[in-house]
């Protein structure tokens, strides 16, 4: 009897420990540690410095690479961080201005690619030159809705500047399985990041109180369903507040009508888009959400390809009182896929 006493004790003990360890591995404070420790190794760049899994895989816009190159190796100090927590996924998001010297290299030769890459503007953003009338001058192909304002000038080779970053981590056993990041440099649609700097008095961070907290569900709809709503028939519905704005690349979408609805965007330029499955993660205490994705991909979606090719992106949503007041995107260049294995929404 004393033996079978111990034994329960014993499996009792190993239970709840597992279970507490596993609690631990996934706590809000563990995740924004590794949050920290991830920007620390960036700035250093030295993979190192992360506790990355055995077999963790990293993604930079949609291109498989080993840990501590890329960006790895040219990243500076951030100058901005939105950071989203998401428990139930032991996974963390975060949208970025990070310091980066300018590459001509890396950014690429001017006018190659950016401003949409010949897809439209992400958002409906109609940036039109004075004179032009309201539905933008269509831009090099033509497309309505393609914003067309004038690239700035480019900076001197080795110029530390702002650029624009995402990235979203997977944690498991207390080590990083997943990197999946976004760049954004000059030649992305829109690229702005001094614009970003300037809503850095937007309040992202704040741990609501339990009764202003939207349900996990809620949040992660308003994220997966934003997308759906570009196509033409789509049945589903996102509760946008009446005051809404959305930035692209730090570019304002909304600055004329505060409304953030894809119905809006797709009856101006008749066009309908199918932007294929996402990955979202939820911050309930927050109220924030966010989707990776590749914006335009449905229209090329395969079975070997679930996200198909387009451009890479994601977008972060913010929700008071039950409504999405504000939303901000990273836009990356086009890639041929996401580079990731599709996962359910919740």
């Amino acid at each position: 009897m004393k033996f079978r006493v111990s034994w329960m004790i014993a499996l009792t003990l190993l239970v709840f420990g597992s279970l507490s360890n596993a609690l631990a591995d996934c706590s809000r404070g563990q995740l924004e540690d590794t949050v920290d420790r991830y920007f620390e190794s960036l700035a250093a760049h030295s993979a190192s410095m992360l506790p990355l899994a055995e077999g963790a895989r990293f993604t930079e816009n949609g291109v498989t690479k080993n840990a501590g190159e890329g960006f790895w190796r040219t990243a500076g100090k951030p100058l901005l961080r939105r950071t989203l927590i998401d428990t139930a996924k032991c996974s963390a998001a975060v949208i970025a201005v990070i310091e980066e010297p300018f590459d001509s290299k890396t950014v690429g030769e001017a006018g190659m690619g950016g401003f949409g890459g010949g897809m439209g503007a992400p958002g409906g953003a109609t940036a039109k030159p004075k004179g032009m009338p309201a539905g933008g001058a269509g831009g090099a192909m033509g497309a309505p809705g393609v914003p067309t304002a004038k690239p700035k000038p480019r900076p001197a080779e080795g110029t530390v500047r702002p650029i624009l970053f995402a990235a979203r981590l997977k944690v498991e056993k207390d080590k990083v399985s997943e990197v999946e990041t976004i760049v954004a440099r000059e030649n992305e649609f829109m690229f702005n990041p001094e614009a970003v700097l300037a809503t850095r008095d937007q309040d992202w961070d704040t741990i609501l109180p339990p009764e202003k907290r939207a349900p996990r569900k809620v949040l992660a709809d308003a994220a997966n369903n934003y997308f759906a709503l570009f196509a033409e028939g789509s049945t589903v519905s996102v509760p946008f507040a009446e005051v809404c704005d959305r930035w692209e690349n730090g570019f304002l979408t909304t600055g004329q009508d505060h409304d953030c609805s894809p119905v809006t965007f797709r009856k101006r330029i008749g066009v309908s888009m199918d932007h294929g499955p996402r990955r979202v993660l939820v911050d309930t205490e927050k109220g924030i959400s966010i989707g990776f994705m590749m914006f335009g991909g449905g229209a090329s979606a395969s079975k070997d390809n679930p996200t198909g090719s387009g451009l890479v992106d994601c977008h972060m949503f913010r929700m008071r009182d039950g409504k999405v007041d504000l939303i901000h995107s990273i836009v990356g260049p086009r890639a041929q896929t996401m580079g990731w294995p599709l996962e359910p929404i919740e």
